[in-house]
């Protein structure tokens, strides 16, 4: 990993062909969890590798671990200007003092797959806050800021996001039950 990534700071073409076919594929969904479309998170990701290769040889990074969560930080980012430069629209919802920690219980049937689907047909807004919280682990303050939202905004937005999820896991452990009852 050292000589990768001394190469890579010394901007090597095959060090780089490398590093992309080492993390492309993990850095493509983070930026599909945020984009919701192939063409979408294929551009988002070409921007946050050029990023990457521009920005590398000005970093102190020694380690796979520290190389690997600093380029996923990059691809959340051009993820988020790419979103900004849409103007997702964020809704300025009342003050929300405290929200409930919601949990969403599904029928061990619900595969991962449909959460992901779910996910993707969660509004923008919606889909981007609840993203970086839940799964990013971001606090409302640091998703405020980097949003350019407040904080209320934020929690309305996750609260939201929590509750149409909710909703869509509802109507799918519906079909899956019934598809149990046609079978019995």
């Amino acid at each position: 990993m050292k000589k990768l990534l001394r190469d890579l700071k010394k901007k090597k073409h095959k060090a780089q062909h490398e590093l992309f076919k080492m993390y492309g594929d993990f850095l493509y969904r983070v930026c599909y969890r945020y984009m919701a479309n192939r063409d979408d998170a294929h551009e988002v990701l070409s921007k946050a590798f050029v990023n990457i290769f521009e920005k590398l040889a000005d970093t102190d990074i020694e380690t796979e671990v520290v190389l690997k969560s600093w380029m996923k930080k990059v691809a959340i980012n051009q993820s988020l200007m790419e979103l900004r430069k849409r103007k997702v629209f964020y809704a300025e919802l009342e003050l929300i003092e405290e929200i409930a920690e919601d949990t969403i219980s599904a029928d061990q049937a619900l595969l991962e797959a449909d959460l992901m689907q779910m996910l993707f047909e969660l509004p923008d807004g919606y889909r981007t806050v609840f993203s970086l919280y839940v799964i990013e682990g971001f606090k409302h303050d640091e998703i405020a800021q980097k949003l350019d939202i407040s904080v209320n905004t934020s929690k309305s937005q996750l609260r939201k996001a929590r509750l149409q999820l909710q909703q869509m896991i509802n109507k799918t452990e519906m079909r899956y039950e019934e598809v149990r009852r046609t079978r019995n």
